[in-house]
């Protein structure tokens, strides 16, 4: 039996398999209850809407529609494709490592097994549940170590060294093309050719050194230039070379090299030590998920230790190749970070910049292996190695449910949007304060609401929200002004609107979607200042009860199945029968809601009850409600004055009324 399982761990299919597992672990486990992030919403709309994904595509990365495009074809709207597909993009790249290394240093293969299972857990990156978006990356990725591959291979002959050298040349091309993540990467080419050169050939090291170059220079160069000259049509972010060698000073070229140093050290051994301890992460966990998230690291480590306690080849030296390894991987690191410095790009461990991680893990993944092996103990090696492997898949599944909450976030905002809103007049704008999503901006959540709404121009986004904090003062606001022109940015700049044309929302989960009421809540102590300021622009009137369906195939598709009615389905269908003066409507809602027991959150929610009772004559339940609210919340209690001021204007006399007005205005003076 036991030399079974050791035949079964030397098997040379069992690492691959290894590795697809805990990618399955790490990436795999909570996709069911998450779909779409960020971009990936403006993908969508641009491929199902406007039938043309390269759209979003012009002036960023324009030749990336082609391969998003038959992937689109593919997979459509189904997040589960997306999720495997993302999973797969993760095993594919650490294999693609795992050969490289193993090919570059053949006498060394824990260093490959190392750095390959260090990669696919990589902790420093954990946006990965944008599946969309980062396994096309990952592929590209994946395109570019296969042409490194491919490239050593040639150099060391055979029959297929010219089939080699072109599929080498025609991935490499499709590398520096489409995107500028691992576009300074291709440097490693030449290292790894001079690395072959100086260890096999005593004489003409140089010549052929150049010799073997020449094909890739030839390609390389080129794109160079047309990079630079294409740059604002390539990319969105600005190349700032000229401005950084304009005020070039030695203090300033050591800030630069200071900072440099700072971000390999946070890419490198500093996100290991982080990920012992991720703060961000550890923040909203349940005792359960971090329980659960405990007994799987458990159960990764004892697997990798079985592993490599059963693997006789990993018992073997070393020590060898110190020097080349060290070299190569600082090479990739700083090769990695060009980009992102000559671009002024911050790199951190936050979602908006973790991506820009990812072009370093070749060059961690590498240095960090070779450390490992640095004291020759194969058994420390493996033990260290299986603990770091627990601890980044343990990052991977808190980030995962990071993620699943926050999408559990963004479908209360959506539904509750389109529940409040069936109808909205194109071309407004929605002006909020920052609402608490993690890893959507104002213009990617703005995307996610045009999928419930129809346009009824070709290529025109229906309606643009954008956060008043990130805008007032801005070109795009200089201030909160009425006929201020607002252009959307999605690339192709579709959404034209006016500050005039808008209305204000507020979105505090766990608490309801509102849509602000100018008379009531400029009062609400709850409410930022900007949004108060803004108060004035809502126009209410954009707003239609009659809906205008989208495909609700399509809707379903990205966002799930409708939610079942809970409180908040009912605050907004009693809020807009409200806004409608539709109070045979709000009576039946406010029956529904006493049968089912809800209660609110936010005692602000029960506003629109409190009118509908007074509208239909029950003087009673309105008082007892508004006394409830002030008893709970009598921070609302300057609201329930303007309130009831607004339902004694709008409502006929009767002896019932003045009874409840008096008791109203006697628990305003208490």
């Amino acid at each position: 039996m036991k030399n079974k399982i050791k035949a079964i761990a030397q098997n040379s299919f069992t690492f691959p398999a290894l590795l697809l597992f805990i990618c399955i672990l790490s990436y795999g486990l909570l996709s069911p209850w998450m779909k779409f992030f960020h971009d990936e919403y403006s993908i969508l709309w641009f491929y199902h809407r406007a039938n043309d994904v390269t759209l979003f595509f012009e002036g960023n990365r324009p030749f990336l529609a082609y391969i998003y495009e038959p992937l689109l074809n593919i997979f459509g709207t189904n997040s589960y494709l997306w999720s495997i597909f993302g999973v797969l993009s993760r095993w594919f790249h650490a294999l693609c490592l795992y050969w490289l290394v193993k090919e570059i240093w053949p006498n060394n293969q824990p260093l490959a097994i190392i750095a390959s299972l260090l990669c696919v857990v990589y902790p420093a990156f954990q946006a990965q549940f944008a599946s969309m978006m980062f396994s096309i990356l990952f592929f590209l990725f994946s395109f570019f170590l296969l042409s490194l591959l491919f490239t050593l291979k040639a150099l060391k002959g055979g029959k297929n060294r010219t089939v080699l050298t072109i599929t080498s040349l025609l991935l490499s091309c499709v590398n520096l093309i489409t995107t500028e993540y691992f576009f300074t990467l291709e440097i490693l080419r030449y290292v790894i050719i001079w690395f072959y050169y100086y260890r096999n050939e005593a004489q003409d090291v140089y010549k052929g050194f150049l010799r073997k170059s020449l094909p890739y220079l030839l390609l390389y160069l080129p794109i160079i230039g047309w990079r630079f000259f294409q740059q604002p049509d390539e990319t969105t972010y600005k190349l700032l070379i000229g401005a950084q060698l304009s005020t070039f000073s030695l203090p300033n070229f050591f800030d630069f090299l200071k900072n440099s140093i700072i971000d390999i050290w946070n890419v490198t051994i500093g996100a290991w030590i982080y990920a012992f301890y991720p703060r961000h992460l550890l923040i909203s966990q349940s005792k359960m998920v971090l329980t659960i998230t405990l007994l799987l690291c458990s159960f990764v480590a004892l697997l990798c230790i079985f592993y490599f306690g059963n693997q006789k080849s990993l018992k073997q030296n070393t020590g060898r190749d110190f020097s080349s390894t060290i070299l190569f991987s600082l090479c990739a690191l700083f090769a990695a970070g060009i980009p992102f410095w000559i671009t002024d790009l911050p790199i951190g461990e936050h979602y908006v910049f973790s991506r820009w991680t990812i072009p370093f893990m070749l060059g961690a993944s590498i240095l960090l292996s070779r450390l490992i092996l640095l004291a020759n103990k194969p058994r420390f090696a493996f033990l260290l190695t299986s603990l770091l492997v627990a601890v980044g898949v343990g990052n991977q599944v808190l980030a995962a449910n990071s993620f699943r909450q926050d999408w559990d976030k963004q479908m209360s905002y959506i539904w509750q949007f389109k529940w409040r809103i069936p109808s909205l007049q194109e071309n407004t704008t929605i002006f909020s304060n920052m609402l608490d999503f993690h890893y959507e901006n104002s213009d990617e959540i703005s995307m996610a609401l045009n999928f419930q709404y129809p346009a009824t121009k070709e290529l025109n986004i229906p309606l643009f929200q954008f956060y008043l904090p990130e805008r007032v003062g801005t070109a795009l606001l200089p201030s909160i002004q009425p006929e201020i022109p607002l252009a959307g940015r999605r690339y192709c700049r579709l959404f034209q609107g006016n500050s005039s044309q808008s209305i204000i929302i507020d979105f505090q989960y766990p608490s309801c979607f509102k849509v602000l009421d100018p008379e009531i809540d400029i009062h609400n102590p709850n409410i930022d200042p900007l949004s108060k300021d803004a108060l004035f622009l809502s126009n209410m009137r954009l707003i239609s009860k009659n809906s205008k369906q989208a495909d609700q195939k399509q809707v379903e598709n990205i966002f799930g199945k409708v939610p079942q009615p809970d409180w908040c389905y009912y605050f907004e269908k009693a809020d807009i029968a409200r806004q409608f003066n539709d109070w045979s409507e709000l009576n039946k809602i406010s029956i529904e809601v006493a049968g089912q027991e809800l209660i609110p959150r936010d005692n602000r929610e029960w506003f629109p009850f409190v009118e509908g009772y007074a509208h239909n004559d029950d003087w009673d339940s309105a008082v007892r409600l508004s006394r409830s609210i002030n008893s709970q919340s009598p921070e609302y209690l300057q609201m329930l004055q303007v309130l009831w001021s607004r339902i004694d204007r709008q409502s006929g006399p009767s002896s019932e009324k003045e009874l409840a007005l008096k008791n109203i205005e006697q628990m305003i003076n208490e």
